[in-house]
């Protein structure tokens, strides 16, 4: 990738997002720049999705429609749709936000560096998970069934890129493909429950939509910010936890199964899912989940242990999940 587009991709992921950010660079070589870029890649996406509150439904689909149209593989010339999505950076409230689609351009050239064979498999699940998002839109989470359905296409859309990727990039052909395959949805819907369970608080009061089954829960949006009404509220959240933990086993069985080659990778996965549910952890049973100005994170100590040994923090953490 020639500098300046790696240069923007690197600093932009600082500001969008912390965590990979933080483990984006342990990456093996092989694989690094594309995390890097369809990470980013789909985050325009994602911003089109959810961001821009008051948009007209019709005109928001068409949008994502744009940011799909940018990806297609076998564009040696710029898109139109490329420029077209970056003259929105400044319809965005939060300036991070603004960066990224203001570069736009710059993405869609780091993009247009990875092989032919990592832009067929970016696009393939960004189609997927563009198609779910839109279909969400007209479609309110009331139950738990769905929203596995809305995390399938927001997160294990994302699973399926990075699985296909290792397996095109691993150095062994590994026995482990079937089990790969097989556990790739959990992994992803996992941390994608792990992040809305979190960020309940902030959704209700800065997004025109939230992600909780309310129907099934059994509440609705002014009763889990109600001091009165801390005790559902808490068990709302509880049963949320449990959802998200349900998908440990088949976590540790794809964890388990990932080719040994891609010791960065390994260490991803065990980092962000270590700290996933580490944070779980620390939102069981807590009022502040409902009740902080900002959404609670793990500790500075808990992240560095985590950093230290994280397939042995992984398989500890998990441990109570298993059976």
């Amino acid at each position: 990738m020639s500098q300046e587009p790696a240069k923007f991709c690197q600093e932009i992921l600082k500001k969008v997002s912390r965590s990979f950010a933080l483990t984006i660079p342990l990456l093996d070589p092989a694989i690094r720049e594309p995390v890097m870029i369809v990470y980013l890649q789909d985050r325009l996406l994602d911003s089109f999705e959810d961001e821009l509150p008051g948009l007209e439904r019709e005109r928001r689909k068409k949008m994502m429609d744009r940011v799909v149209a940018i990806f297609e593989p076998g564009q040696s010339q710029l898109p139109e749709a490329a420029r077209e999505v970056q003259g929105w950076s400044r319809k965005f409230s939060r300036s991070s936000l603004q960066e990224l689609v203001a570069g736009t351009v710059m993405l869609w050239r780091a993009y247009n560096n990875l092989t032919p064979a990592v832009r067929e498999i970016s696009y393939h699940w960004l189609k997927e998970m563009n198609s779910g998002m839109q279909e969400y839109l007209d479609k309110e989470i009331t139950s738990f069934a769905r929203l596995d359905e809305y995390c399938y296409y927001v997160a294990g859309t994302v699973g399926g890129f990075l699985t296909d990727l290792i397996m095109l990039r691993a150095k062994e052909k590994t026995e482990n493909t079937r089990i790969l395959q097989e556990n790739f949805v959990d992994a992803g819907l996992f941390l994608q429950k792990v992040n809305l369970t979190r960020d309940i608080k902030e959704d209700i009061e800065s997004r025109s939509r939230i992600f909780w089954p309310l129907a099934e829960l059994e509440i609705d949006e002014e009763e889990l910010l109600d001091p009165d009404q801390q005790e559902r509220a808490l068990e709302a959240l509880n049963r949320m936890i449990s959802s998200a933990t349900s998908h440990v086993k088949p976590l540790l069985d794809y964890y388990q199964a990932l080719p040994r080659s891609l010791e960065g990778y390994r260490k991803f996965f065990a980092i962000n899912n270590a700290l996933g549910l580490a944070t779980l952890n620390k939102i069981r049973n807590n009022p502040a989940v409902f009740e902080a100005d900002r959404p609670v994170r793990v500790s500075k100590l808990t992240l560095g242990r985590v950093l230290k040994s994280p397939g042995k923090r992984l398989y500890q953490l998990a441990e109570p999940y298993q059976n």
